[in-house]
This record gives structure tokens, sequence and C-alpha cells, in this order.
């Protein structure tokens, strides 16, 4: 997971900010305009990287070679804004079976391969500072290997549901588990196999966040003959426990989200889909 503090000036997060709390009729300094719980705001501009968080794309080159290897690895302004939920029960990292708990793996709009291209990296932007208690993003810090091993083991694919339905179990077999906090303009580049949950907003202040994904033009490759394996590659691998794998996947497809159908507003929101 890297970790670019002060990726973004706080003046462009709050420009953002404002833009879309106005446009969905929430005044900050107005407690009765504030909604309640998560809510997950469509895509209505995307910003190129290079130019807003240009040290954030220089760590793209290590991590996945680079821009040139990416389809998409820009900064989309769908915020996730958490309101304060008094009425909610907090629970901690480590409380991990807690009713209110949402873990899942980024990629509900394809199948699942060990070197699916759709998701190379998972991008956390952090819109405004996130404490402890401010339904921080909650994320398992060991689920790398577990992934994988899920993955590989499939190399006809998973649906995002079978992959859902396969995470208590996972879950339970890991302990790694740790709120996501940090600084207004902190860019976060996790692995596309860290698995996260929601959590409670227990604060008298709004938690903004957004989270997207790092698209890569070419499923990634497990073999390569001059071993110059991309950092995400080489983690994939020694999650493995292998230096080297002839991966051959299935067909892909492309699978229609109930998030991307309820932002069209062809469906009521699910409480149960997860950011």
């Amino acid at each position: 997971m890297a970790v670019i503090a002060g990726a973004l000036e706080p003046s462009f997060c709050e420009a953002v900010i404002a833009d879309r709390l106005a446009g969905i009729g929430v005044d900050e300094r107005d407690r009765s305009t504030w909604l309640d719980g998560w809510h997950n705001l469509p895509v209505t501009t995307t910003y190129p990287i290079r130019d807003v968080a240009p040290l954030a794309a220089a760590a793209l080159d290590e991590l996945v070679g680079g821009l040139e290897a990416c389809t998409f690895a820009d900064i989309p302004d769908n915020l996730i804004v958490n309101f304060p939920e008094p009425q909610a029960a907090w629970w901690s990292p480590d409380e991990w079976e807690a009713p209110g708990a949402g873990w899942h793996k980024d990629g509900d709009w394809f199948r699942h391969f060990l070197d699916s291209p759709e998701q190379g990296l998972l991008m956390i932007v952090f819109w405004r500072d996130v404490v402890a208690r401010q339904g921080a993003t909650y994320v398992v810090g060991d689920s790398v290997a577990p992934v994988a091993r899920l993955l590989a083991e499939h190399p006809d694919g998973l649906s995002p549901t079978e992959v859902v339905a396969t995470l208590p179990q996972l879950v339970a077999e890991c302990s790694d588990f740790r709120a996501l906090t940090g600084r207004q303009g902190t860019i976060v580049l996790a692995h596309p196999f860290l698995v996260h949950s929601r959590s409670v907003n227990a604060l008298d202040r709004l938690r903004i966040i957004s989270n997207t994904s790092v698209m890569l033009r070419q499923p990634m490759v497990f073999d390569r003959d001059d071993g110059r394996y991309t950092a995400v590659e080489q983690s994939i691998l020694a999650a493995l426990g292998l230096t080297r794998l002839d991966y051959r996947a299935g067909p892909r497809a492309k699978v229609e989200s109930e998030r991307e159908a309820r932002w069209r507003g062809a469906v009521s929101p699910d409480p149960r889909s997860p950011r």
C-alpha cells in the first residue's frame, strides 16, 4: 500500500467538496440539511491525475508500469460521504463479525481473475481528514494472499457475487484489521486484492473520501521472460509462493452492477452495498 501524503491541494479538495455537497442539497453549516449514513455519489467530473496529483502519478511507474500502462488512472469526483450515525452502534476494526461489517473486494462490474486488468490498483482519496471513529474505511491488511490463492484456484473466474460469498471464510483466516485514517489530500494506492469495509461515523462531522480503480491496458503477466514484473505482479507471485506462473484466464465478462444501475436511478439503493 503506497500512501502519498499531500497528493492533492486542500483548496482543490474543498472546491470539489463544496460543489458535490451543493449538488445533493447539503449545507455543512446547517445540520437540518445533513443526510443519514453513507452516500456514494456518481461521477460528474474526472480530473487528470498528472495535473492534480503528480506525486501519485509518479508512483504508478513502479506499481503498475506507469500511466502508459493504464487505460484509466485519473481522479473522479465520486465522493463517498459518511454522515454521522448516532443511532448506529460503532464497532472497531477487529470486531470483524460486527452486524454492520460489509467486507468486500472492489470490482462489481467485471468477472474476477488473478490477472484482471479492470483493477490494477485500488485508489482511495482523502478529500478531508479522516480520524478514528469517523467512519474510516476498515481494511484487512493480510487479505492479499488469501484472495490471490482464491483467484488462482479459479482460472475460469468468479463473478462479483461469488467473490463476496467467499469472504466470510476468507476474512476469518485473517488477523490484521485496521482503520484507514489520513490527512486531507492523501491518496492511497492499495493492492487490488485488499478486502475492506465501511464503518460507522460516530463523530459529529462528515467523513469524505472516494475510491476508484486504476485500470490496466492489458491483463497482468506472471511469466515474464525478462523477469521485469511490476510491483503488483511481484506481490501476487510472492503471495502464491511462486517466482513465475503460466496463468491462462477463462473468458472475461463485464457485469451489470447494482451500483451503476442505482446511479442511473433504475433501482433503489441497497443498504448492503458498502464502501
